[in-house]
């Protein structure tokens, strides 16, 4: 009995191993024409959707950027002023010491 179950197990093996082989093929088979469709622009997700929204996203962001007013803009970074009047500072060192020659030692 014992030798009989074993060579049941290994028939079941041998079609489980066949199915899945003839599976494998089918499978793989079907994969290049859904490529071939997607290649064609026959898709079937949203993306001329999204592409439409970023796109109208992109054109609010250029308009926005457009409309705004430089100084405004670059005086709502705190450290771009606080950079600015630093350079003034040390210009105005540089100048009122008489120190032409571009040294960067007071720096």
């Amino acid at each position: 009995m014992k030798k009989l179950w074993e060579v049941i197990k290994k028939i079941f093996i041998w079609l489980g191993a066949v199915f899945v082989a003839i599976f494998t093929v089918l499978f793989v088979k079907e994969m290049p024409k859904q490529v071939r469709h997607d290649k064609e622009g026959l898709k079937n997700d949203d993306s001329d959707e999204i592409n439409a929204k970023a796109a109208a996203k992109r054109d609010e962001a250029i308009a926005r950027i457009e409309r705004a007013d430089a100084r405004q803009l670059a005086e709502s970074y705190s450290t771009v002023c606080d950079t600015i009047t630093d350079g003034k500072e040390r210009f105005l060192r540089r100048v009122s010491s008489g120190s032409t020659t571009g040294s960067r030692a007071d720096d």
